[in-house]
């Protein structure tokens, strides 16, 4: 697997689900996703989104999609990414209990 970053940009505040968009830094390129992080209660999980055209170059830079999007899946529920919102935007969320 080559070596890549993951950086989020827009998180919704969802009840049970998430809203994620970001993208990913891959071989000197910028690839943006999608997805939907769920299961706070037992258990993480979240489901990448990426448009034909990236899934092809994805396909192109790892040579392997499906063992790419299961190591991304990975990181992002291990916490492994960079959280940045866009430029203008206040980063803001709330904790179970609060």
């Amino acid at each position: 697997m080559p070596n890549y970053s993951i950086t989020v940009n827009f998180v919704s505040e969802g009840e049970v689900a998430n809203l994620i968009r970001g993208y990913i830094e891959l071989k000197g390129e910028r690839i943006r996703f999608s997805g939907v992080a769920y299961g706070r209660f037992g258990g993480q999980n979240f489901s990448p989104q990426f448009t034909a055209a990236a899934k092809k170059r994805l396909e192109e830079l790892t040579g392997d999609f499906p063992r790419f999007e299961e190591d991304m899946q990975l990181r992002l529920v291990r916490g492994d990414f960079e959280a940045k919102p866009k430029e203008g935007e206040q980063h803001a969320h709330k904790h179970l209990g609060s």
